[in-house]
């Protein structure tokens, strides 16, 4: 019997082993699946894909599609960033400490880090735990994109002790307002309270006991262990990138794992914090993770390091995440007991097809036929691209000709009086200057960081196209004065 036994587990691992489906094909259509999923990628022109599925609360499938680099290709243990969706590990760590008595949701940030303030009207010492954990600080949403802008080096504590210089939008507790500093800020509570290093934590308390094995807390770990290639869009075409990591950012979104480990992950939250008999989190704590802090109409909004959407009178705990080069987003139902995580290893800023993708498949799993993406994001990004094309092919023409055709204007009708030179030479050159201060000083001042540096990070065609536009209409209004000037002081023959 024992002999028989074996052997009947041994044919299963052997018709198993290739296709990562766990699950039988009456319950799933992976065909399906895998058409949608592949649609999906040439529409968006998306490198590498890993996707997992989870059904009636265990992994059903399993499958990697296009390329980790030149040379690989994607499997369900490729380790991708996962971006934002490292805060819901973070949400996780806290309510571990939280059961240990070593925080208390409703305590002061104060309490924990006794030297923590802000600038502005409002009091920084009313901002408590659970006012990070469900964004309603009232920090904006600037004060934690500064560090991706400008690749902060900076310690974990050092980027906190630099919000000091940011004033608060809002009374704590009176509105949401999504930052990655309210996540910053929780990453150094667990390291002050736990006196351990925000990686070392997590890998202990998350990861081992959820025996995700691909997944890693640096990038130098994660290259090591076969991480994917981040590509950045050039001119409509992704190309491998040495993209940006912030290992001062881990809490807020640069954990990287693989879509069979993140498949474990969820089965936390589906298994009231249980996994394989190791309890992460109590089954009080993991009901907390999904309430959110500011209620929608519908009981939607931020939870604890997740997003709580009702569709169909179907509760849907998700969120997605990207950083340069890689684009995750997660979804599951608690009561449904199904969740789909989607892994991939291109970005931007315009276009985002992670979260869509994701909400895609989990229509497979409640029983609907999903709809395929219209590609207008992609469109708008083309358009915007061929737009600045074109833009520059006019300036550089009417660079070339300025002599020919402004200059010999104004040597055939000079200008009379002040308000013709006025009309005619220093109003044009002030408009063609208006276009590069607007652009190049106005907005990054405005903003109050540098946000082209940001959006380089996404779309550097786009970025640099601008950049380039702008220093040619200075460098088209310098022409026009340098003419004008030559020209008006020659005096005028009788």
């Amino acid at each position: 019997m024992t002999r028989t036994i074996i052997i009947l587990a041994a044919l299963l691992l052997i018709t198993g082993a290739g296709s990562f489906c766990f699950a039988s094909a009456e319950e799933l259509d992976t065909d399906a699946v895998d058409a949608y999923i592949e649609s999906e990628m040439r529409i968006s022109r998306i490198p590498g894909l890993a996707l997992g599925i989870i059904q009636d609360g265990q992994i059903a499938y399993l499958q990697g599609y296009g390329s980790a680099d030149s040379e690989r290709e994607v499997t369900p243990e490729t380790p991708f960033i996962i971006g934002s969706l490292s805060k819901s590990f973070t949400a996780v760590a806290v309510k571990q400490l939280v059961e240990t008595g070593k925080l208390d949701l409703d305590a002061p940030v104060r309490d924990y880090l006794p030297w923590f303030t802000m600038s502005g009207d409002y009091n920084p010492g009313d901002i408590t735990v659970r006012h990070l954990l469900v964004q309603t600080s009232g920090i904006p949403n600037l004060a934690g994109v500064t560090s991706l802008a400008e690749g902060s080096t900076k310690s974990l504590e050092e980027e906190v002790r630099g919000l000091s210089k940011t004033s608060l939008e809002h009374r704590p507790g009176e509105a949401y307002i999504y930052s990655n500093a309210n996540y910053l800020i929780l990453g150094l509570l667990i390291e002050k309270v736990t006196e351990q290093d925000y990686l070392e934590y997590v890998r202990s308390n998350i990861f081992e006991p959820l025996h995700m094995e691909n997944s890693y807390l640096s990038k130098q770990k994660g290259e090591a262990g076969g991480m994917a290639s981040g590509h950045v869009r050039w001119f409509g075409a992704t190309r491998e990138s040495d993209v940006q990591y912030l290992d001062n950012s881990l809490a807020a979104g640069f954990i990287i794992s693989s879509s069979e480990d993140m498949c474990r992950y969820l089965l936390m939250y589906l298994n009231q914090g249980i996994y394989k008999g190791s309890k992460v989190l109590s089954e009080e704590s993991i009901e907390a993770m999904f309430k959110p802090g500011m209620a929608g109409d519908h009981g939607d909004g931020y939870a604890l390091g997740l997003l709580k959407r009702i569709e169909n009178e179907t509760v849907i705990m998700n969120h997605d995440g990207s950083t340069q080069g890689f684009n995750a987003a997660m979804a599951f139902s608690p009561e449904e007991q199904w969740g789909v995580v989607v892994l991939t290893n291109t970005s931007g800023q315009l276009e985002i097809p992670a979260g869509a993708i994701t909400m895609g498949v989990a229509e497979f799993l409640m029983g609907n036929e999903p709809e395929g993406s219209s590609g207008v994001t992609l469109f708008i990004y083309l358009a915007l691209l061929l737009i600045i094309m074109v833009l520059l092919v006019l300036v550089i023409r009417s660079i070339l000709i300025l002599p020919h055709k402004w200059g010999e204007k104004i040597r055939t009708h000079r200008p009379r009086g002040i308000s013709s030179l006025v009309r005619r030479v220093i109003l044009p050159i002030l408009l063609e200057l208006l276009v590069p201060f607007l652009l190049l000083y106005y907005i990054p001042a405005g903003a109050g960081f540098s946000v082209w540096k940001l959006l380089a990070l996404f779309h550097p065609d786009l970025v640099y196209g601008i950049i380039l536009l702008s220093l040619l209409m200075v460098a088209k209004a310098l022409r026009r004065g340098f003419l004008a000037v030559k020209i008006l002081s020659v005096p005028e023959q009788a």
